[in-house]
């Protein structure tokens, strides 16, 4: 009889280590060092419309998505429900607490797909951006060009027309996800009408009019699944 090569398992440290190598917050570590940055995480598994926290009891602490989607979501004052941001593998969530400096709003998160995401407490990542201080650099960068994007947004539900607002995210949904498919171009997402009214700010009635008319004039195509943008120049003319 042969003898057998009994394959060696992986540990849970070396999934996650696996994981964060696709993550720009540690891209600049060394191996011995991601190996030590591992050891703060704890990897959570959620199904399709999980919810991985709630705004009012939310516990201070930083989430990486590596695989699938999250959606992030604030009520307005009038009970309106309005997704804020959209988080793709690879994108960092959460916020950070030091001393009395803790935020009066934040927002709940829920899993638009199955989603794997590795989680650091406050205090774990307070001592390990205190360690390695590049990933407290480019937390901050995140986190300044996030909250940008979040002011963008409310500028726009706040000023613009409908057509505008769902016309910019849509090309910014291709500039981020989208495939070159010949001339159009496809977003593959289970993005549902009320997903589109809940980002940008209107009514899912105003969304799937809109949505209809760009379809039947050729700029857009939707099936279950996906959007494909047709006619890229048309919309870049709503923005102007």
């Amino acid at each position: 009889m042969g003898k057998r090569t009994l394959k060696k398992r992986a540990t849970p440290e070396d999934l996650k280590l696996e994981l964060i190598r696709k993550v720009h917050l540690f891209e600049d570590l060394s191996q011995d060092e991601l190996r030590e940055s591992v050891k703060y995480m704890n990897l959570k598994t959620y199904d399709k419309n999980d919810y991985l926290f709630f705004e009012e009891d939310a516990e201070p602490g930083i989430f990486i998505l590596v695989e699938g989607l999250v959606k992030l979501l604030k009520e307005t004052q009038d009970g309106r429900i309005i997704i804020v941001r959209l988080v793709f593998p690879g994108d960092v969530f959460g916020w950070i607490e030091w001393g009395k400096n803790a935020p009066k709003s934040t927002y709940t998160a829920m899993a638009v797909l199955k989603s794997k995401v590795l989680y650091i407490s406050n205090k774990d990542f307070i001592n390990l951006a205190i360690k390695y201080p590049a990933i407290a650099v480019k937390m901050t960068c995140d986190a300044t060009a996030n909250l940008l994007q979040t002011y963008e947004i409310l500028k726009s539900i706040a000023s613009g027309r409908v057509e505008e607002r769902i016309a910019k995210v849509l090309l910014e949904l291709a500039e981020k996800v989208g495939v070159k498919k010949g001339s159009s171009i496809v977003i593959k997402l289970p993005l549902t009408r009320q997903d589109i009214a809940e980002m940008t700010g209107t009514t899912v009635e105003t969304a799937i009019r809109v949505m209809s008319r760009w379809k039947k004039q050729g700029i857009i195509n939707t099936e279950r699944g996906y959007i494909e943008i047709k006619n890229r120049e048309e919309l870049e003319k709503l923005l102007v």
